[in-house]
């Protein structure tokens, strides 16, 4: 069985953009068919990463182990995908572009040399 993650809805109560927000989400997993296996309701300022694990093990309590799970680009981080690894699951991230932090080399500064099977620098900033 595979689950979709993240039906998220937001809900705002705010007056002007200088008053206190009250804000949940929902969070569902529901399956290929759109039938729902599993909710959460959070604060609004709980992100979404932190909400996987939990949905997810609440799905596989209800229906068992699941074979892939989709998800929206806020679940693609290494600890999402390493536990889904660990559970046998398959994760169906969406493509992010690569996020290079200020000063580091990005991917095309790069050159593979396949005589020394190394990667080469192709220019060096002062």
């Amino acid at each position: 069985m595979e689950a979709a993650i993240d039906f998220t809805f937001i809900y705002d109560l705010v007056k002007d953009e200088r008053t206190k927000q009250f804000a949940y989400s929902f969070h569902a997993a529901a399956d290929r068919n759109g039938f729902v296996l599993g909710t959460i309701v959070t604060p609004g300022d709980t992100h979404d990463s932190q909400i996987l694990e939990p949905l997810v093990e609440q799905v596989i309590e209800k229906v068992g182990k699941l074979e892939a799970v989709a998800a929206d680009a806020a679940y693609k981080t290494p600890a999402i995908t390493n536990y889904l690894f660990n559970k046998e699951i398959i994760p169906a991230l969406p493509y992010t572009r690569p996020r290079t932090k200020e000063g580091f080399f990005r991917k095309h500064d790069y050159v593979y040399d396949e005589h020394f099977d190394c990667y080469l620098a192709l220019r060096v900033s002062h």
